[in-house]
């Protein structure tokens, strides 16, 4: 990964407090241009500080970006619904 500048780690200090949301929302939120936004989240997830996944809402590709804890939640959210359908 390229340096971490004060902008990344505001942008993973954003990833972390919030929900999984798409590059596109988190260039809202932050306020910042959606293509410095793409850039930073890719040197982020080259890093492993962040998962970006693919997703389609509406016929639209998105890529989804979250922290890697929220992941992990999800994915045990999941597992848990699972099994009370199994049970």
């Amino acid at each position: 990964m390229t340096k971490m500048t004060r902008r990344k780690r505001e942008l993973l200090e954003q990833i972390e407090k919030s929900t999984a949301m798409s590059i596109y929302q988190l260039a809202q939120v932050s306020g910042r241009n959606y293509r410095r936004v793409f850039d930073h989240v890719r040197d982020l997830s080259d890093a492993g500080l962040v998962n970006i996944r693919r997703e389609t809402r509406n016929g639209r590709q998105l890529s989804i970006v979250e922290h890697p804890c929220h992941q992990r939640l999800r994915h045990l959210d999941e597992m848990f619904i699972f099994k009370q359908e199994i049970d």
